[in-house]
């Protein structure tokens, strides 16, 4: 990072500090420590402030954001190869994304917006814990973009230039330069999975007392409420009373009254106006997230985060220092002004996958607040999620995700890969839907919030990349005995058998 840009963040980060709610708290307390400390006099003042100031809450929260928006505004995405082909790709995909949406609005002879009548505002609000009586027949709605759409145009990408044999998988399908990292550096960064350190959600059925231990400790952290002390200790996992605390600590997610407000103001913006996109997130509901006898009872809730979500402009921040252009619809003013204007659209600069619901549904075993629910998701999303469906060269968008669990699988069981490709399998394509969804919809709900304890914890999605290649290992004996492809889809379709924790440490072994 440059000094231009070190110095445009630092100057984003006062900014986002002082107009923020512990930045006020934190002057009130330290104008009561000086109102109050007895051992404070002119000659000790600086001394003893600054140890009182580091060791209060205020002083924390305000350390929490910083730390927090640090990480998240600091990584460079936009490095030559983003500039380049990668970014012309994501430019093509940009214009089939709005060329499908286009299509869907004229084949239903539909409006992307429109105002809701006085009524049909107080009806929609008399149900809004029952959205699910608000769903009107789905048939004629389709996905803006299937899974198998996005993972063509990603095998579609060519590098012309491209010399250094080096970033060129031979066998796998991705033949991009991203520079993934190489396993052993992986190993490094991934330590506290190993063998040596308990984890929750597999050893606390073979030692409750240490269980109990740890959920002590977990209570002590979520006291002291410090991001990279709650990181540390949610690498090994997050006990269940306590996950729900600990991963706001980490996504540094606090709702003030602020907050609140701006929820309800997007739910008045639900009741004003209906969106072309709320049917498709309706059916996406429907057909992918509620077909399952554990998820049914989420679905309200569902609605609400996605009807929300799709609404709010605080996410087209999200896309400001990166090379994506936000989605944009063109309307007449009522006002007599004859020419049309743009306007993002959706509001929130998304245009949705098919089954992108599904990375709402863990969350709900997580949070029953619907406020609180609702920016967990969000801050998931801006902070993870969005990658999952984005052009780019980083190492933890789409790209650089399949990249690495090509080289994972080569690498750690080159003979079954190898096997797999004799028989015209390319491992890539089966677990691209495993990935591109975080494994929601496929793992069973207790060993989902696992590996995304994981995510949260090291800060990566990188996690997903080596849980899938354990996937293959894991089940490489019954893998080796076919002799036709058509027996793999058996083998792989049924993964709620697996344990998330046991299945990283065979890969990390």
């Amino acid at each position: 990072m440059d000094a231009e840009a070190q110095y445009k963040l630092g100057t984003e980060l006062s900014e986002f500090v002082t107009n923020s709610q512990a930045y006020y708290e934190f002057f009130q307390n330290v104008q009561e420590i000086v109102t109050t400390a007895s051992d404070l006099s002119l000659i000790n003042m600086n001394e003893v402030l600054m140890d009182k100031i580091k060791s209060s809450a205020s002083s924390r929260a305000i350390t929490n954001i910083i730390f927090y928006n640090h990480k998240l505004n600091s990584i460079d995405e936009n490095g030559p190869v983003s500039t380049t082909y990668l970014g012309k790709a994501q430019t093509q995909w940009e214009k089939k994304l709005i060329k499908s949406m286009n299509s869907i609005c004229t084949e239903l002879n539909m409006p992307l917006a429109k105002k809701r009548s006085i009524l049909e505002g107080q009806e929609l609000k008399k149900i809004w814990n029952e959205l699910g009586t608000n769903v009107s027949d789905l048939k004629k709605f389709r996905p803006i973009f299937s899974i198998n759409e996005i993972f063509d145009h990603i095998l579609s990408i060519k590098c012309n230039n491209l010399t250094d044999l080096a970033f060129k998988s031979i066998t796998g399908l991705i033949s991009v330069p991203i520079r993934i990292k190489p396993f052993d550096e992986l190993k490094k960064q991934y330590e506290k999975m190993s063998l040596e350190y308990f984890q929750s959600g597999l050893d606390e059925n073979l030692n409750s007392l240490i269980e109990q231990e740890k959920h002590k400790n977990g209570i002590k952290v979520v006291e002291i409420n410090d991001i990279i002390m709650t990181k540390e200790f949610s690498k090994t996992g997050c006990t269940r009373s306590l996950r729900g605390k600990l991963w706001a600590q980490i996504l540094n997610v606090n709702v003030e009254n602020l907050d609140k407000i701006y929820y309800n103001y997007l739910k008045q913006c639900v009741f004003d106006y209906d969106l072309l996109i709320d049917s498709i997130y309706y059916k996406d509901v429907k057909t992918k997230a509620v077909n399952d006898d554990q998820v049914f009872v989420f679905e309200d809730l569902l609605y609400q985060v996605l009807l929300l979500f799709t609404r709010d402009t605080h996410l087209l921040k999200l896309y400001e220092n990166k090379s994506i252009q936000i989605p944009k619809a063109y309307i007449r003013p009522k006002n007599g002004d004859q020419r049309y204007h743009p306007v993002f659209y959706p509001p929130n600069g998304f245009l949705p996958f098919e089954g992108f619901t599904l990375l709402v549904t863990p969350i709900c075993y997580v949070y029953s607040d619907p406020i609180l629910l609702y920016y967990i998701f969000r801050k998931f999303f801006v902070t993870h999620f969005y990658k999952l469906s984005i052009i780019s060269s980083d190492p933890q968008s789409i790209i650089g995700l399949c990249a690495l669990f090509e080289n994972i699988l080569q690498s750690k069981d080159p003979k079954l890969f190898f096997h797999l490709r004799k028989l015209d399998i390319q491992p890539l394509r089966i677990a691209f839907k495993w990935i591109i969804r975080a494994f929601s919809g496929s793992l069973l709900s207790s060993q989902l919030l696992e590996l995304w304890d994981r995510i949260l914890a090291f800060n990566s999605l990188e996690i997903l990349s080596v849980f899938a290649a354990g996937v293959f290992m894991y089940r490489r004996q019954n893998l080796m005995s076919i002799t036709n492809k058509s027996h793999v889809e058996s083998i792989l379709d049924d993964l709620t058998s697996l344990k998330v924790v046991a299945i990283l440490q065979l890969v990390f072994a």
